[in-house]
């Protein structure tokens, strides 16, 4: 049965979300690659190549600790210390110099994307299965509102310091990781993880972590009908792989391409960055109920088919308005295929593999950080951001194509 109601364990969990996105907003799309390109003197190649590599680190780690949180039931401590390294590391960038600034935003990026897929895993302590699809997209939204609380927070302090300035970029930062370290205590505080009956201690967790990674690994291909093929799981895999690279490519480069191309200055972007964020909120929800009922399997395909398009009128028009248009609409299908990617690894992984599936899911997500963000950087320094652009329908399509044979 499909319920839909908002717990404290529900909002509680949401609320890392809420947080969370401080840090992609204000760090990783906004003012992150602006400290590099204005005031360290990096180049888009360069932030695409740091990006990229630090997800490649973190990809290489998230399904061990996923397996490790599994086996031993313990996801909180994990938690709790990846969720703290990334608001430090966050503040520390605003001091660095170049090569100081890149190998710390690395930390912050490893930390926070492993934070995040264990984050992800505690669905289970909180609802039936049949409701994941209402709490991801729940979650989700909620997310999205943290978006536009962290811009409204934002834009006094950069009224004051300056919109570009270092000190405001600096203050900024604090800012960023203030929420992310507020708004993940209700997490905390209230949704324990759920105990074991046979506790099991780091070393044997780890031991039992290792064979469950294996056997997911040749459970990868199946033998059906006397052949080899490949399982529902891996399929997903292989697509979420391309189609994330344009999610990932958009999420870095969305301020520097409204600057470059549009001519927009931070101030003026932010209300096309509040709206998009609205519209992802929306977009979440919308998505999470209607993949409930639907599956998401068809949903992703429809998000996608609306990405391509956003993307195309993206290249053709390059307004103001248009932009604010386009960006609206961008962030329903944004928010709706971070929900979709939760509810359909919630779906095909058995309960008690459900974190080292997150892992594997968060493993593909990070490796197509590596690739997209790396095109688009070269491209845009050597062709420009048309060349750049069209590289993300590139991925959307194949990722679609790869995706169209799902069934479950």
């Amino acid at each position: 049965m499909i319920t839909y109601m908002i717990t404290k364990k529900v909002f509680s969990w949401s609320l890392y979300d809420f947080g969370n996105t401080a840090f992609l907003a204000l760090f990783i799309t906004f003012f992150f690659p602006i400290l590099i390109k204005v005031h360290l003197g990096g180049n888009e190649f360069q932030i695409g190549l740091v990006m990229g590599l630090s997800i490649l680190v973190a990809a290489l780690f998230v399904p061990l600790i996923g397996a490790i949180s599994d086996a031993s039931g313990k996801r909180m401590p994990l938690l709790i210390v990846f969720t703290i390294i990334t608001a430090a590391a966050t503040i520390l960038v605003g001091y660095s110099g170049l090569i100081l600034a890149f190998i710390i935003a690395a930390i912050a990026n490893i930390s926070h994307k492993i934070s995040f897929d264990i984050y992800d895993a505690k669905m289970i302590d909180i609802v039936s299965p049949s409701s994941f699809g209402y709490l991801s997209g729940f979650g989700n939204a909620v997310g999205y509102f943290g978006t536009i609380g962290a811009l409204a927070v934002a834009y006094p302090i950069l009224s004051h310091f300056g919109w570009e300035s270092l000190s405001g970029i600096r203050a900024v930062f604090w800012e960023a990781a203030a929420f992310y370290i507020i708004f993940s205590l209700p997490l905390f505080f209230f949704v324990p993880d759920k105990i074991k009956q046979v506790k099991v201690g780091f070393v044997k967790a780890f031991k039992k972590g290792l064979k469950e990674i294996k056997h997911t690994i040749a459970s990868l291909v199946v033998r059906k009908a006397g052949r080899r093929t490949f399982s529902t799981f891996s399929r997903f895999l292989a697509a979420s792989f391309m189609y994330n690279n344009g999610m990932n490519t958009v999420i870095i480069f969305l301020a520097l391409y409204g600057r470059e191309v549009i001519g927009l200055g931070v101030q003026q972007f932010f209300p096309v960055f509040a709206a998009m964020a609205l519209s992802a909120a929306a977009g979440s929800f919308l998505f999470g109920r209607l993949s409930d009922k639907y599956g998401p399997v068809k949903m992703i395909k429809v998000a996608l088919s609306i990405w391509i398009g956003v993307i195309i009128l993206l290249i053709l028009i390059t307004s103001y308005t248009t932009f604010l248009i386009v960006g609206s609409l961008g962030g329903v299908v944004l928010g709706a295929i971070w929900t979709l990617n939760r509810h359909m690894v919630t779906t095909i992984s058995p309960t008690h593999k459900i974190a080292e599936f997150f892992g594997f899911e968060g493993l593909t997500e990070k490796f197509s950080g590596v690739i997209g963000p790396i095109v688009f950087g070269y491209l845009a320094i050597t062709f420009g951001y048309t060349e750049a652009l069209i590289s993300i329908i590139v991925f959307l399509i194949i990722g679609l194509a790869l995706f169209r044979p799902i069934k479950i």
